[in-house]
This record gives C-alpha cells, structure tokens and sequence, in this order.
C-alpha cells in the first residue's frame, strides 16, 4: 500500500461513524500545549514567534485544536454530542531515528458521550479496525487507566501535600521513582524554604541566583516556575513526614504491574487486599469491565495486550483509559496508532464554560510503512 492508500483506508474507518470531517488550525499560542504537555513532549514542540512578539506553536497533535473547536461550540451553546475526524499535519521533533518532524495523523475525537468502559472499548476497537483496514494484523498493544494510581494515593490516606505531589510526580517520567528514591536533601529543603518566605515576584529570581552560586546549570525543560513550586512541594512533604514505608511498599507493588490484560482487575486487588487498602472497588471493577469490553470486541487482546499501571500518554491533558499499539520492529516509543480519554479537556480549555467527555484515537501512517516492512 502506498501511503496515500494507507490515509485513505484508516480514514474510511473513521468516516464511517458519521464524524464531521475538520482540518484544524496549524498554529496555537504555545501556552496550551506547553501547559497540556510532558516534558518529553515540550523538548520537542515547533516553538517560534510571531510579528507580534507572540510565542506560538505549530499544532503538535490534532486533539488540542480540535479539542479547541469543541470548547468554542459548546461555550456558544450549541450542546450536544458530537465528532469529528481527521487526516491531516502536525509537528513534533523527532523522538525516534527515521521519525519525521511534520506527519500525518488520521483519527478521530467524540465529545459529549457517556463516559464509560463500553464506550472506551468502542473507541479502541475503532483504532484497531483502522490499523487492520492499513493492511496490519500482527500487532501488539498496551493500555493503561490514569486514574488507578491517584485513586491508590488517595486510599493510602497520606498528608494532602505528600498526596498531591506524588500525583504531580506521576505525570512526569520516572517522577515516583526519584521521588522514593529519598528524601529531599538538606540544601534543597532550606532553599524551598527560602523560596517560600520570598514574595512572589522575587522567588525566580532568588532561585536563578542559588543556581549561578552553586554552578548549577538548568537542565530540561520546566520551566523556573515549574521548578520552584516543585521544590516547594517536595521541603511541604518533607516536612509532613514524607511517604511512609507501608506507603512506599504499595506504590512499589503498583508501578511493577506489567501483566496481560486478562490479569489486570486480578492484579491490582491484589495488591488493595494485601495491603489492607479500602475505597479502590469503583476505580478496579472499571478497568475489569473495560478490559472485558475490549477482549469482547477485539479477541486478539487476550493474548496481545498489556496492562501497565504506569503507562501513560506524553500529553498530560489525558485522564483515563490509554492504549497504544505497536507492530513490526519499531520501538515502543513509535506506536503505530494510539488513543485515550481525556474528560477534563474541554473544561480546561474554555476556562469552565463547557464541560463535555471526550476520547480519540489515532493512527501514525507513516509509521504504519515503516512497521509492515517487518511484519509478515
């Protein structure tokens, strides 16, 4: 198939459903991808500025803008479920060799309906029916729920700040593990603590001075307010006691669960019975229904998917079900079709004056070539 071949059949897929076809807009004012964004991510946005001394961005996937299009519906009234769907650019910078930094995405994006394990399974399905329709059978996938580990925190009843920061940390790669690696050495808390007496306008700066004084060079791309509120989290929850050991024993059982799909509810009450956690049925028979619906509609799951409690998707605005599939010999940062759910979006993106479900899904033609050079 040629690539134009493999953009049409998944976007037959797609059409199908009866979604609205949409070409969003290119370019974003850089502070919604840059807030939406992993770390991972952000190192790699197309950031310029325009005439007007205006910091922008080339669109990095098509759900921010099309997520941006619903917003604006639904803020002017216009209520209702919809969808839309899409074949169409966007810019990263490459993550992996042989990746381009302009790419097509063809996908879709539904607002506004129930959300649920049915529908998340529905969702997925769809992906998988495109991935097919591309000429792929042989396929491997990974899923996750972004909800189970707060709901864990939560149900360990730890000190709000503690709590909130091993949230926060979650969000970010290997953010728990350096977290209960230890606790935040002496020089870090007294600077914290430093940063917290100054006023507001005066932290940065008193922070960038800290790092000129000690040769530290600043690395990655948080930015200083990012790191200052980080540092201020981690002295809160040092001085609160930190994360208990009982704490850290559960959080080390969570992030090791890496297991079929058909294991996953068997998994995680596994380790809510053994550590004596309560509060957690909701959240697990959830993913047990999700999981059920998805092997239902898609059988090869049973024996080609995954469950992994700390995967999750680069772009933060994601807050439920994830999934990724991947083919050939391309590496698991290059999935060849991906998807999630992320309800709090349209809420986030028009200030509070709409609010709506939404989930998507998408597929990576040009990855979609490179995987069936290898797949028989």
């Amino acid at each position: 198939m040629t690539p134009e071949q493999i953009v049409e059949a998944a976007s037959a897929v797609f059409a199908q459903t009866g979604a609205r076809p949409v070409d969003p807009a290119y370019v974003l004012a850089s502070d919604i991808p840059l807030e939406l964004s992993g770390e991972a991510v952000r190192a790699r946005l197309c950031v310029f500025t325009d005439h007007r001394g205006n910091e922008m961005v080339m669109r990095p996937d098509l759900t921010l803008p099309v997520a941006g299009m619903e917003a604006d519906r639904l803020a002017s009234g216009r209520n209702g479920p919809e969808a839309y769907t899409y074949a169409a650019r966007a810019f990263r910078l490459p993550a992996s060799p042989n990746d381009p930094m302009e790419f097509t995405q063809v996908g879709f994006e539904r607002f506004g309906r129930e959300s649920s394990p049915d529908e998340d399974a529905d969702a997925f399905a769809l992906v998988q029916e495109a991935v097919a329709a591309c000429g792929i059978n042989d396929w491997r996938m990974v899923m996750g729920d972004l909800s189970v580990f707060p709901a864990f925190v939560d149900a360990l009843g730890l000190h709000g700040v503690t709590a909130s920061l091993l949230k926060r940390a979650f969000r970010q790669e290997g953010g728990v593990a350096e977290l209960l690696a230890g606790a935040p050495s002496a020089p870090e808390v007294e600077l914290a603590h430093q940063l917290s007496a100054s006023a507001p306008e005066a932290a940065a700066p008193a922070f960038l001075d800290a790092l000129r004084e000690r040769s530290i060079p600043m690395i990655g791309t948080r930015s200083v307010a990012e790191i200052i509120a980080g540092l201020k989290a981690k002295a809160a929850a040092a001085d609160a006691g930190g994360v208990p050991e009982d704490a850290r024993k559960v959080l080390a059982a969570l992030a090791a669960v890496n297991c079929s799909a058909a294991e996953t509810a068997e998994a995680l009450l596994g380790i809510a019975r053994g550590h004596g956690l309560t509060g957690l049925d909701s959240v697990i028979q959830r993913v047990a229904r999700r999981v059920e619906a998805i092997i239902a509609a898609v059988p090869r799951v049973a024996e080609a998917g995954k469950f992994r409690s700390g995967f999750g998707r680069r772009f933060t605005y994601y807050d439920g079900f994830v999934f990724e599939i991947f083919a050939g010999a391309l590496s698991e940062r290059q999935p060849i079709a991906a998807g999630g759910r992320y309800d709090g979006l349209i809420a986030g993106l028009s200030g509070g004056r709409a609010r709506a479900s939404g989930i998507g899904g998408v597929v990576r033609p040009d990855r979609v070539i490179r995987a069936r050079e290898n797949v028989a």
